[in-house]
């Protein structure tokens, strides 16, 4: 059995870092050295939240999204696993 990969980026900065389904997209961020902005590590202080331009995620169940959150788009980074290539809006990460 192979380890599937997705790839990550973050705009505006450009970055990007890959993801196994089995990891949050925070953890693979900071395993990849990015300045990931976060603090609870629990959907709960929001300094993780991205804004989805493209793929797919998953969240264990129960998801941190309320119904606003999903209409704006919203990924909590500490708690969301990628099902799919992502591209993430985070104005605060920088290269």
């Amino acid at each position: 059995m192979t380890d599937s990969r997705f790839q990550v980026r973050i705009e505006p900065a450009g970055i990007t870092f890959t993801v196994s389904p089995a990891e949050t997209l925070l953890e693979a961020a900071l395993s990849a050295g990015v300045d990931f902005p976060h603090r609870c590590r629990q959907g709960v202080c929001t300094s993780c939240v991205c804004r989805l331009k493209s793929g797919e995620v998953r969240y264990d169940e129960p998801s941190p999204l309320s119904p606003a959150d999903i209409e704006q788009k919203f990924v909590y980074g500490c708690q969301a696993f990628a099902d799919s290539d992502l591209v993430l809006h985070h104005p605060f990460i920088r290269p």
